[in-house]
């Protein structure tokens, strides 16, 4: 049977930052129309709109995580694949996507009943459409990831983000409802469906259900297990929110909650896209591994932390200029949530050793490690309302669940705990030094406008930047990768 291979990237230093860099000049188009989205749509609902769709997605989020059994992380690791078993991993994600598609569907009246909210029943009911279009688009998109095709799998992204930009907006503009954001996410599902399907040339047939196949569902099954447990901390807070303070009291925090996440989302996203292949394929080199991972995400820190922080810093002034004086109530959740994402940057990169090593299981014991703290936290912190559930959500992250998990990841493979605390420490004390100059600066500035915003924002990656170079690595990873920007701009 032919088997297809991984290509093996070629070159050395600069492979990671080219990749890197080409998908993330076409996602900024993806970044900012999810922002412009975000904020005009915000302006254009009422937060119970946002409320009712984030108690959906909470549901649904349960089936997305595990609707293709870990499919497509298995492709993209695996170094050997044939037709065949490619044939196998896609009529086992299909035919899941579509029993748990039926069975959100029948579980619908009690979602509602759950949330004491009776349109959540239809709603719940038509968000098996996307369900059933992400499980039969997992292995081309898998396929277009595992051949490292990123320019088509970012053009593919901001197609689906233009598409879910004019079809969200403009129904929102016309019928001021709930169901132009749920219109939106299917425009979405549809093109990036489309997208693939076409781009990836994948066409189904026999499949074969050997031994080999067999372990791919045992390493998708410890992703999707992971992944199950994530869903479980990163949705509890929304049930308990949306259970006992209602739609309206989940709308804010939902916003706060979108408005830090979208945009780490976008850039996590497609940077995990080129690492994972990648690092898979750099496995038996160690220290170009090592490199690779390391100096990805010191210009990841750099390039969303010093953003995050002024965000946090100046929460409401933030939420007074994007979204308007009703959603004031956002701020202070997100400013808890702000500094929760400071070293979630980082954090949420271990999933890319514990993918391209093929440590299934033990991705999985830390998605249950972090469900359980996570979810016992929300608890601790629901008597103080949606601020305090945010609190104790950072609090724990950074007392039980940051030292945990990074132990863990570091006891295999090229990547140790030490290297880790390592590579993060310059980025900390750069964090601590710019949080000090904008925290001196805001009694100053008590109201900022937009291009005060700018200028603090300026600042506070300025501040960021020049503690860096004090660094030798830190340093030379800036120089270098300032260097090869340069040239392909030049090109």
């Amino acid at each position: 049977m032919v088997e297809i291979q991984n290509p093996v990237p070629s070159g050395t230093r600069g492979e990671a930052a080219k990749h890197v860099f080409f998908m993330g000049a076409a996602q900024a188009w993806r970044v900012a129309a999810g922002f412009a989205f975000t904020v005009i749509t915000a302006r254009l609902l009422a937060p119970s709109d946002f409320g009712l769709i984030a108690m959906a997605a909470t549901v649904t989020a349960l089936v997305t995580m595990i609707q293709d059994l870990g499919t497509t992380q298995a492709v993209i690791q695996r170094d050997k694949i044939s037709q065949g078993q490619l044939n196998s991993l896609f009529w086992i994600a299909t035919c899941i996507a579509c029993l748990l598609a039926m069975l959100l569907a029948v579980c619908a009246p009690a979602i509602a009943r759950f949330f004491h909210e009776p349109r959540l029943k239809d709603l719940t009911i038509a968000f098996a459409a996307p369900i059933i279009a992400g499980g039969v688009q997992a292995i081309p998109f898998a396929l277009l990831n595992r051949h490292m095709r990123f320019a088509e799998l970012a053009l593919i992204d901001a197609l689906a983000m233009a598409a879910s930009l004019v079809v969200g907006i403009w129904l929102a503009w016309q019928f001021a409802s709930y169901w132009a954001l749920y219109a939106a996410a299917c425009a979405s599902a549809l093109v990036t469906l489309v997208g693939c399907w076409i781009r990836s040339g994948f066409r189904p047939g026999k499949p074969d259900l050997g031994p080999e196949t067999r372990a791919m569902i045992g390493f998708g099954s410890g992703v999707s297990g992971f992944n199950l447990a994530n869903y479980l901390s990163r949705n509890a807070d929304k049930l308990l929110i949306g259970k006992f303070f209602g739609d309206t009291a989940l709308g804010f925090y939902d916003r706060a909650y979108r408005l830090l996440l979208f945009p780490l989302s976008q850039i996590h996203a497609p940077i995990g896209r080129v690492m994972i292949p990648m690092l898979s394929r750099l496995l038996p080199d160690p220290q170009r591994y090592k490199r690779a991972y390391m100096e990805c995400v010191s210009i990841l820190l750099l390039g969303t932390q010093p953003a995050i922080l002024f965000a946090t810093i100046y929460s409401e002034d933030v939420f007074r200029i994007l979204l308007g004086e009703r959603w004031l109530s956002s701020a202070p959740i997100f400013a808890w949530l702000g500094i929760a994402g400071l070293q979630q940057v980082m954090t949420s990169t271990i999933g890319w050793l514990y993918i391209s090593q093929g440590r299934g299981g033990g991705f999985f014991q830390i998605g249950l490690f972090g469900a359980v703290t996570t979810v016992a936290a929300f608890v601790g912190g629901l008597h103080w309302g949606p601020v305090g559930v945010a609190a104790a959500y950072t609090i724990s992250d950074y007392l039980v669940r940051l030292p945990v998990i990074w132990a863990a990841t570091g006891r295999a493979g090229p990547v140790t705990t030490r290297d880790l605390y390592i590579m993060a420490l310059p980025h900390a004390l750069a964090t601590v030094v710019a949080a000090a100059v904008l925290v001196t600066l805001k009694p100053l500035i008590k109201t900022p406008d937009i291009l005060a915003c700018g200028c603090l924002v300026s600042a506070s990656y300025a501040v960021y930047v020049t503690f860096l170079l004090l660094f030798p690595e830190k340093r030379a990873y800036l120089f270098q990768n300032a260097e090869f920007i340069r040239a392909r701009f030049a090109r």
